[in-house]
């Protein structure tokens, strides 16, 4: 078994939470929900789309439900033009091919949501797999998807590192026993160490997450 480095994605790889905070705003109206930053930031980001549904729709039946998160996404999509990676992470990625450590993206977004952000990114090809929390039994926060992600790529939880902005993205992969640095995008650093962070940093290149990584993976140099 071998290092990995898994990666979340909206909010962590990419800064995107005001896109998405803006379609869910535009189809939760017509509903009478008129959705706020602050509740948008701490009840839904990094929250499955069938919780979120059954939370702030709870009238709807669970199709009806689905279909209005689905043109969320849609909506989504729509705005996604040009994105930057996170600042430090192509740097990171460079490292883990020196290091021979294979990485994998682990998300709770829509597979069509993942694929359009990471071609606009350019980094399809940088990924070894795209775990899909919806697609499996259980999603984040349970840690299914970064144990799927862990198999599919042969690692060790013990020396494996989750990259997470939300809470319950950070309690997944701490449940599968992951290491877990909390990305300051979005969430509170205590939210984030209470739910398994053991680092906090602002973007990949912050120096106590690089030397985290390289503790944890067991590679010092590459």
């Amino acid at each position: 078994m071998t290092a990995t480095l898994l990666f979340d994605m909206d909010g962590t790889i990419v800064e995107t939470d005001h896109l998405h905070f803006e379609a869910m705003r535009s189809v939760f109206l017509p509903h009478g929900i008129d959705l706020d930053w602050e509740t948008y930031r701490t009840r839904i980001i990094g929250v499955a789309n069938v919780a979120t549904a059954a939370s702030f729709l709870p009238d709807l039946s669970p199709a009806a439900g689905a279909a209005v998160l689905d043109a969320k996404e849609a909506a989504y999509r729509a705005l996604v033009q040009d994105l930057e990676a996170a600042s430090g992470l192509l740097a990171l990625l460079d490292w883990a091919d020196r290091a021979g450590i294979r990485c994998a993206v682990v998300t709770n977004a829509p597979r069509a949501n993942a694929e359009l952000v990471l071609r606009a990114l350019r980094l399809e090809d940088r990924f070894a797999c795209l775990v899909i929390g919806d697609e499996l039994a259980n999603a984040k926060p349970h840690p299914l998807p970064y144990l799927t992600a862990i198999e599919a790529l042969g690692g060790d939880p013990a020396r494996s590192v989750a990259f997470e902005d939300s809470a319950a993205g950070a309690r997944s992969a701490h449940a599968a026993g992951v290491g877990v640095v909390g990305l300051l995008t979005s969430v509170e650093p205590a939210t984030l160490q209470a739910a398994g962070a053991r680092v906090l940093a602002r973007d990949f290149n912050d120096p106590e997450l690089l030397a985290y990584v390289r503790e944890r993976t067991g590679v010092l140099t590459a």
